[in-house]
């Protein structure tokens, strides 16, 4: 049981993190983040502006919090950046993954402990961290999931 410890307690979130990792563009509908999140049977994703910096989360959470403001209905607009640009069609900020997702992000180095990791998730009530690079891209996302798969198969070694 010694060794188990010994082991789990030398891995880093870099060991058992998920590298391959599902983006979710701030200026999409919820409608369409929806659809990514089901495609890859997932139920949240770190969130990133138009230079791939991470900008926040969505999660089931967030969606469920959505359905409670009754009425929400996805209107368009005709809009363009600037006179020079042509016009284009957005969707109304209200329905915007940006007026929904949470915004206060909290991410873990990819050098912390596990141990580190399950503090943070477990301080926190969230259950996925975002793994960033030094420019605030996403590298990976560590999991309450990752963590617990991690220790059983430890345990069963």
């Amino acid at each position: 049981m010694n060794s188990a410890i010994e082991r789990l307690a030398g891995l880093r979130v870099k060991d058992v993190m998920a590298r391959n990792v599902v983006e979710i563009p701030c200026h999409i509908t919820m409608s369409d983040a929806a659809e990514r999140l089901a495609k890859n049977e997932i139920s949240g994703a770190p969130v990133v502006d138009e230079e791939g910096h991470c900008v926040g989360i969505l999660t089931a959470a967030d969606f469920m919090r959505r359905e409670q403001n009754v009425g929400v209905d996805v209107e368009h607009a005709l809009r363009r950046e600037s006179p020079e640009k042509p016009f284009h069609i957005d969707a109304v900020a209200d329905d915007l993954v940006s007026t929904h997702m949470t915004p206060a992000l909290q991410t873990i180095p990819h050098e912390a402990t596990l141990a580190e990791a399950g503090r943070v998730m477990c301080a926190e009530h969230i259950h996925r961290l975002p793994v960033l690079d030094d420019q605030g891209h996403v590298v990976g996302v560590i999991s309450s999931l990752d963590l617990v798969s991690t220790m059983i198969g430890i345990l069963d070694e």
